[in-house]
């Protein structure tokens, strides 16, 4: 793992939403919750895994984007996979046919 691994981490991380700032030389991210900055966690590339500062796994490499999607729900962001729908299906009915 490089560098380069951990961007790529990065990128998909500020795509949920969420500020990221990249140690490369210590192989580190800090991930912040924009709405929370109590909502914060170290993540560390080691080996072929990334875990948290607490030693915790939270994915591998080559899965950046899952890893960046358990990172999210870790603090409290919802990812674009799992955001809820804005088209007519999540309006209530009077909305609907507005």
């Amino acid at each position: 793992m490089d560098s380069n691994d951990l961007q790529r981490l990065a990128d998909h991380l500020e795509t949920c939403g969420l500020r990221v700032t990249v140690d490369d030389s210590a192989m580190r991210l800090n991930v912040t919750n924009p709405l929370n900055s109590r909502l914060t966690e170290e993540i560390l590339a080691k080996g072929d895994q990334y875990v948290t500062g607490f030693d915790y796994a939270v994915g591998e490499h080559g899965h950046e984007q899952a890893c960046a999607e358990r990172i999210a729900r870790m603090l409290a962001v919802g990812t674009p996979a799992t955001a809820a729908p804005t088209g007519p299906a999540n309006r209530l009915p009077a909305e609907a046919r507005r």
